[in-house]
């Protein structure tokens, strides 16, 4: 492993914490492979800027394709443990929305994430559907949120409720639009993950 490597995977371990903290955190662990305290520094605040400059670039890169684009749904897709393990939900849902692009037409952008408190994998993305295309019919349900600790309706898809599980939409105007991307650029900055896009 290159000492870049293990910065890495030191900055996604402590990627939840504070920055102040996980730079001091990364700095005690990286110590043993440099010869002064000073180099260490060095390197770590490097390495932090390169992050960043990153970052940056993802988000620019995410909102002047989004803005290329119109868009008309935002939805969540949550795996059923009976029908997907984790693995096999990323691979499918990949390739079902890959298979809707190439023949229908479909755009997407989106971002793989994990819930707080379940570490449950799910996939936020905004996207195109254009009239027609929708697999069978969108039913409205109705169910308790943990989170607002109430009722809420939700509108899921039959067709990705079948083969994945729950999956929330919602339309889109111009405000809740910019409201998702916010929402997405936000998990990627948490997680690392990279942003998944449509051909």
């Amino acid at each position: 492993m290159t000492k870049r490597e293990r910065f890495d995977e030191l900055y996604q371990k402590y990627i939840n914490d504070k920055p102040q903290a996980r730079r001091e955190k990364i700095i005690t662990a990286m110590q043993e492979l440099f010869p002064n305290v000073g180099k260490t520094i060095d390197f770590v605040d490097a390495n932090i800027e390169r992050k960043k400059r990153n970052l940056i670039c993802k988000r620019i890169r995410m909102w002047r394709k989004a803005n290329l684009q119109e868009f008309n749904y935002f939805v969540t897709f949550t795996y059923d443990g009976k029908l997907h393990t984790e693995e096999s939900f990323r691979k499918s849902l990949r390739r079902c929305l890959w298979n809707f692009a190439n023949r229908y037409g479909w755009k997407y952008i989106g971002v793989w994430e994990r819930s707080p408190e379940k570490h449950r994998l799910h996939f936020h993305g905004i996207f195109y559907i254009p009239d027609g295309t929708m697999p069978k019919m969108i039913i409205e349900t109705e169910d308790y949120s943990f989170k607002t600790k109430r009722r809420q309706k939700t509108m899921q898809n039959l067709y990705f409720t079948e083969r994945f599980g729950r999956n929330d939409s919602e339309p889109l105007d111009e405000y809740i639009k910019n409201d998702a991307l916010a929402y997405i650029i936000k998990y990627i900055e948490k997680t690392g993950e990279k942003i998944v896009y449509s051909k």
